[in-house]
């Protein structure tokens, strides 16, 4: 074998294997992202929180599996926000990496996934969408996109409503804080979808449908 044909052989298995450990390390990271993201959802959902305690729904709390960058919001042919969120404190470009959530069986009797349904404005389950964790401009710190659909209920009335924005959270050493959620400026984040009878709800069948709002 000539002393050229070693070289060049040489450099080959250099690239192959330089190849592989770049995707090692890139897969490495891309299961890491996901698992973390995963266990920041879990934690924040499982805290006690003002917000979220104020909202009622009918039967298991839903997680759309698709963990995500929703530049748009269109479901079952509408479009509820047209224009994608912002963040000075998002790192850009933003990944477009996406994952797929997975619920613990410890917590199946809580949360269930959505179906294939998309038809969320006229469930009356609590829906919550989610994007990875997302790195910041500030060290340990990362922001993830939220979309939730909920009902507000008074005795006898609810109003359904769509809501986003992001969760904040600080993870260092695996360790993850969650802080205060950002609120956003100058972008639409609220969306009040309509309201119906608390009674409505209550006599509801799971998985039956709001048929229509008002009374």
């Amino acid at each position: 074998m000539s002393r050229l044909t070693i070289i060049t052989l040489g450099t080959f298995v250099f690239l192959l294997c330089s190849c592989y450990s770049s995707m090692y390390k890139n897969r490495g990271g891309i299961n890491k992202t996901k698992e973390l993201s995963q266990k920041a959802i879990f934690e924040y959902l499982n805290q006690p929180n003002i917000f979220l305690d104020d909202l009622t729904g009918k039967g298991l709390i839903k997680i759309d599996p698709l963990l995500c960058i929703r530049e748009t919001l269109c479901l079952n042919g509408k479009v509820y926000f047209d224009q994608a969120m912002r963040s000075d404190l998002l790192k850009y470009p933003v990944s477009q990496e996406m994952y797929q959530i997975f619920i613990p069986d410890s917590l199946a009797g809580k949360y269930a996934y959505t179906s294939s349904n998309l038809d969320y404005e006229h469930d009356y389950s609590i829906i919550h969408q989610f994007s990875p964790l997302l790195p910041t401009i500030e060290p340990d710190i990362y922001l993830m996109e939220y979309h939730i659909w909920g009902n507000s209920c008074g005795e006898k009335r609810c109003i359904r409503a769509l809501t986003r924005g992001y969760l904040q959270f600080r993870i260092k050493n695996e360790k993850i804080t969650i802080l205060d959620g950002i609120i956003l400026t100058n972008i639409i984040d609220f969306i009040g979808l309509g309201s119906f009878s608390r009674k409505q709800m209550d006599e509801a069948l799971l998985g039956e449908k709001i048929i229509k709002f008002g009374f």
